[in-house]
């Protein structure tokens, strides 16, 4: 169906988003939004010739930056000209130059690699000064716009807490002359590459230890995710594999009670009043029969953004029942067994995923010892996160075992499922990077490994040349699809 012909199936919010618009624009004048000042500069809504910081100096904006929609400056790596240098570094928005202080970035370190302070109009307060006593130059916006106040906000829904789009890198203005071939071509080559990377760092990993304690260590850190990788890794690394499968052979709870108390997340006692839990009771037995005397890592746990049901407690859990369920034959002899088999990749990924637990016992109800119980039943790793599992550790440990073992067929496995592999929830580098690749034209449809493809790309060319300024992956493929060679 063509754009624009899909049936209407439910209420338009139109007429709240014109409403909500009109608001925006009767306050503009008189107070405007310090996000519009945000969306002006990073959409570069003024005249960009001929600018002048407050302190005389010359500059030129290459680019404003990546858009910061976390704590700390508003613009992440702008490249600015100060006097015909180039300068990278951070960018702050506001209304007035007074914020600077009134918002205590003259104390906080995390500005101290700010370049440029953008404000709309001047006042009579001092320049910023950075927490290690250096001065920030400031720009006035005002005199630079464009065009009114009102007629801006007319094109744009402040309100809606949606990032802006993110503007067209120069790669995607080759394709209205040469397609998408070129630049599919170097997203699938930067997928291959972020796997065979990940290999290599498997590999050297599993030279140092084993295959077994590289990949427990492997899967603990994806079971930590970003806010707790490097505090289950401690924990791997404080009982090691050889150790923590003995403890699944003597009682699958001991390997629980073991992971769990050294991460400090089993305690003594419940808090009085906590009705009783017979799996914590079952637990603190084990630990008394099987740990004897270990101690709990000094490990601290801040929970601060994180939903529920990715609570430490459940994720250890869930790793310490999958160490349990493979304990007979071990973790790399149970992931050959399912590379060894002559099936489709969905039939491969589906072995996978069944190894790991399902939704069953305390954990598959609760987040905490002493949190209420879910409304419905649901496994303590998720498919999701073992969907990036398979793609993060199963993946590239698969390929350094098929080098390792030059197995060609085994490596073609490999292959074959990670090209297969459903994609992943997009993270704010992917949202980034669909535009910055592709400008207004319509994406490739994205799986697990383009979505790889779009953060190596990012981090390689992206995040430290936001403007583009002599990319040599926009001349690869200008000059690969030119000779007619564009695929290695």
């Amino acid at each position: 169906m063509e754009a624009g012909t899909h049936p209407i199936t439910r209420f338009r919010n139109t007429y709240l988003g014109l409403r909500e618009q009109s608001q925006v624009m009767r306050e503009t004048a008189a107070h405007p939004p310090e996000r519009l000042v945000q969306y002006l500069w990073y959409d570069q809504h003024f005249n960009t010739t001929d600018l002048c910081t407050e302190e005389g100096h010359r500059i030129e904006i290459l680019s404003p930056g990546w858009w910061n929609h976390q704590a700390g400056p508003d613009f992440r790596d702008a490249q600015i000209h100060f006097n015909g240098a180039l300068h990278s570094g951070d960018v702050e928005i506001h209304t007035t130059p007074q914020a600077w202080k009134q918002h205590g970035h003259h104390l906080d370190e995390n500005y101290d690699n700010v370049i440029l302070h953008v404000v709309l109009d001047p006042d009579a307060s001092q320049g910023a000064t950075k927490a290690n006593g250096k001065n920030v130059s400031t720009f006035i916006l005002r005199p630079h716009l464009l065009d009114s106040m009102e007629a801006i906000a007319a094109h744009i829904d402040l309100e809606s807490g949606q990032v802006l789009p993110q503007t067209a890198g120069r790669c995607s203005a080759l394709i209205p002359e040469q397609g998408l071939e070129p630049l599919t071509k170097f997203i699938d080559l930067a997928a291959e590459g972020r796997l065979l990377n990940k290999a290599r760092q498997f590999r050297q990993r599993m030279e140092k230890s084993s295959v077994e304690q590289a990949l427990y260590e492997s899967l603990l850190y994806a079971c930590g995710f970003s806010q707790f990788k490097h505090h289950f890794s401690a924990i791997a690394s404080n009982l090691p594999y050889d150790r923590a499968r003995q403890l699944a052979q003597q009682d699958p709870l001991a390997l629980e009670a073991g992971l769990l108390h050294l991460g400090g997340l089993l305690p003594n006692e419940l808090p009085q009043g906590t009705s009783a839990v017979p799996h914590f009771a079952r637990l603190r037995s084990v630990r008394r029969e099987y740990l004897g005397d270990m101690r709990s890592l000094p490990l601290t746990w801040k929970r601060g953004g994180v939903r529920s049901t990715n609570n430490p407690e459940r994720r250890l859990a869930g790793a310490a029942r999958l160490i349990a369920r493979t304990e007979q034959l071990g973790l790399s002899e149970n992931f050959l067994r399912i590379w060894n088999d002559d099936c489709k990749p969905l039939q491969r990924r589906k072995q996978f995923e069944a190894l790991f637990p399902k939704a069953l016992g305390f954990w598959a109800t609760h987040c905490t010892w002493t949190s209420e119980a879910l409304t419905k039943p649901q496994a303590p790793i998720g498919p999701g996160r073992i969907r990036s599992i398979i793609g993060n550790v199963i993946l590239p440990a698969g390929l350094a075992i098929a080098r390792q073992n030059h197995d060609r067929v085994m490596e073609e496995r490999v292959l074959a499922l990670f090209n297969a592999l459903p994609k992943e929830q997009d993270n704010h580098i992917i949202q980034r990077m669909i535009p910055r690749l592709f400008g207004e034209h319509p994406p490739l449809k994205l799986n697990f490994k383009r979505q790889q493809a779009l953060i190596q790309i990012y981090q390689d060319w992206c995040e430290s040349n936001p403007s583009c300024r002599n990319c040599t992956a926009c001349h690869y493929m200008d000059q690969r699809k030119a000779s007619g060679v564009i695929c290695i």
